[in-house]
């Protein structure tokens, strides 16, 4: 019962704090400043989900493979390769790799 009612209290934080930027800002825009920065957020905090998932607590549980297959899907996306072809790449490398290591 406690955990239902601490999933409400933030679904109640939570929709408050989203409430809370139209209702502050009434009609105006966000300058093009904060716009811009705001667009960057999201990606920052997925790199950094990332990161802290790839490499595990104080660099311990550091998988080279995840990280040799992630490096395969930034060089095909510098080569502006397909999403699918990127997602099976990788995925074919660091299988390869999980083989290979045994």
């Amino acid at each position: 019962m406690t955990l239902w009612i601490a999933i409400g209290a933030i679904a109640l934080i939570s929709f408050a704090f989203k409430a809370a930027g139209p209702a502050v800002l009434g009609g105006r825009q966000l300058p093009a400043r904060t716009r811009s920065v705001l667009a960057l957020v999201a990606p920052a905090l997925l790199a950094g989900f990332v990161v802290t998932a790839l490499a595990g607590p104080g660099w311990s549980a550091l998988d080279l493979t995840l990280l040799a297959g992630l490096s395969t899907v930034v060089v095909l996306r510098l080569y502006r390769a397909p999403m699918p072809v990127t997602l099976l790449g990788a995925v074919a490398v660091t299988a390869l790799l999980r083989l290979w290591t045994g």
